[in-house]
């Protein structure tokens, strides 16, 4: 299964097993990893922030019992004099990299992310089934600031796909529209980037249903856009090569191509400004279109603004399909 790295600051602490230690002062409980890492934290951090291990009392009121001389052979090495109570351990499900990742969320020290998307993405799964709201919230405003971003278009299929493994709708939603910006998702295309083996095919499915539906809707809103915005901005056009909806013909273009384009996310001013020149200069001979030739700045940039603006309010219209049903199987064949 891939691991791909977050790239960030390298003044970043890298979680290894050298540095996976967590000894906060006064400590009265240890919480013992999967993988046998053990950590000594407040018990009231956890509780607060986590109303799971709250509610089923996961975090033991009774330290262990300490060693007494009726329980110590004669002949042991062990001390038998004053000593302090041993703290109560607690077992959990979560690997240690990440138990100590989720520590430094709730605990007032430096936050720490894992180094790669798949653990990042157990991270946030580990927070949202444990509901602890205001430590996914952090995590998900720090993972916000990671440059270059968490989300991009080498990560965006995989973070998709643990999305729907692990069920977190909010990363599904912010993957499944980064692939908007450059997926045209055909499937020899994927096959040579080797996507097909990061995505599953139902998830696949899903994805390919989220494209259509946001071309679907943006064809909708981009002919109502046309009428209550561009006319408006435009007024009486006089462009020598007009549409039938009364707009410069290089604007009806331009918004034609987003509409029925495989990557309708992917919105470039340069491309928008290279149609209006390639316009303008088309007739040179004939003089250009003096009408759009002397568009304003301040028109262009009202323009550019006002599309961008009902492309990303139409996108963000449309949600990822949580296909529920089948993803415990799913999961089971990813594990």
């Amino acid at each position: 299964m891939s691991t791909t790295t977050t790239k960030t600051s390298p003044s970043r602490l890298v979680i290894s097993h050298e540095n996976l230690h967590f000894d906060y002062p006064e400590a009265d409980v240890i919480l013992r990893s999967r993988d046998s890492y053990e950590f000594r934290v407040l018990k009231i951090y956890i509780i607060h922030n986590s109303s799971i291990l709250g509610e089923k009392a996961l975090i033991s009121p009774n330290p262990q019992p300490k060693p007494t001389s009726s329980t110590i052979p004669a002949d042991s090495d062990v001390d038998s004099g004053p000593a302090t109570n041993a703290l109560p351990v607690v077992q959990l499900p979560i690997e240690g990299a990440i138990l100590f990742s989720l520590l430094t969320y709730i605990f007032p020290v430096p936050p720490v992310l894992p180094s790669t998307v798949e653990q990042v993405m157990e991270l946030l799964s580990v927070a949202q089934s444990y509901k602890m709201d205001v430590t996914l919230t952090h995590i998900r405003n720090h993972i916000a600031q990671q440059e270059p971003p968490f989300t991009r278009e080498g990560t965006a299929f995989l973070i998709y796909s643990f999305s729907h493994k692990h069920g977190l709708r909010t990363e599904a939603l912010q993957a499944a529209r980064c692939t908007l910006n450059f997926a045209t998702l055909n499937i020899q295309h994927l096959a040579e980037e080797e996507k097909l083996d990061i995505i599953p095919g139902a998830f696949l499915l899903e994805l390919w249903k989220y494209h259509k539906r946001v071309r679907l809707n943006l064809k909708s809103d981009l002919r109502v856009f046309i009428k209550s915005n561009v006319l408006t901005i435009f007024g009486d056009s006089s462009c020598e090569s007009l549409t039938s909806s009364g707009i410069p013909s290089w604007l009806g273009s331009y918004i034609f191509n987003i509409g029925n384009s495989y990557a309708p996310g992917f919105l470039d001013p340069t491309d928008f400004h290279m149609e209006l020149v390639e316009h303008s200069q088309k007739s040179i001979l004939n003089g250009g279109c003096a009408s759009c030739s002397g568009i304003s700045r301040e028109k262009i940039r009202e323009i550019w603004g006002a599309l961008t603006a009902a492309v990303h309010n139409s996108i963000s219209k449309v949600s990822v399909t949580y296909v529920a049903a089948y993803l415990k199987v799913l999961n089971t064949s990813l594990d």
